[in-house]
C-alpha cells in the first residue's frame, strides 16, 4: 500500500514538473527557396535572381504560446544587408513556418553569405530559443 502511494506521489510530481516547462521549440529546416514557391533552389545562387528563405518549425505543449523570431543576413565581408526582426504573434503549437527574401544584387560580391535565425516560444511557465546557420554561396 505504502509503495504504491509513493509511486503515485512521483507520478504526480513527475507530471507538474512537466506542467511548468517552458514550451518544446525545434527548428525542423531552414533552407534557400525560389521566390514565390516552395521548390528549394540548387547552390550556387545567381546574384540578382529573386530567391527567399523558409524555416519551418515546431512548437509543442498544449497551450497557445508567443512566438518571436528573428535574423541577420550577412554579407561575405560581415556587412549587415537585412535585419529580420517580424512582430511576435500568439500561435498554436504545432509545425509552423517564417519566410522572407534574401536580397543580393548583381553588383554584389559573389562568395558565401550567412542567414542567422533564432526563433523563440514562451508562455508563463518560461521560454525557449533555437538558432539556426545557413551559409549560402552566391556566384
Amino acid at each position: 500500500m505504502r509503495r504504491a502511494l509513493a509511486a503515485g506521489l512521483a507520478i504526480a510530481a513527475l507530471a507538474s514538473a512537466t506542467a511548468v516547462a517552458a514550451p518544446p521549440l525545434r527548428i525542423v529546416s531552414v533552407k534557400v527557396v525560389k521566390a514565390g514557391t516552395r521548390t528549394a533552389a540548387p547552390q550556387p545562387l545567381t546574384r540578382g535572381a529573386r530567391y527567399a528563405y523558409r524555416v519551418d518549425y515546431r512548437v509543442g505543449g498544449r497551450t497557445e504560446v508567443r512566438v518571436a523570431r528573428t535574423g541577420t543576413f550577412l554579407s561575405p565581408y560581415g556587412d549587415i544587408l537585412a535585419q529580420i526582426e517580424p512582430p511576435s504573434a500568439l500561435a498554436d503549437p504545432g509545425r509552423l513556418f517564417a519566410s522572407g527574401p534574401l536580397r543580393v544584387a548583381a553588383s554584389d560580391s559573389p562568395g558565401e553569405y550567412v542567414l542567422r535565425y533564432s526563433v523563440t516560444a514562451s508562455n508563463r511557465t518560461g521560454s525557449t530559443t533555437r538558432d539556426a546557420v545557413l551559409r549560402v554561396r552566391y556566384r
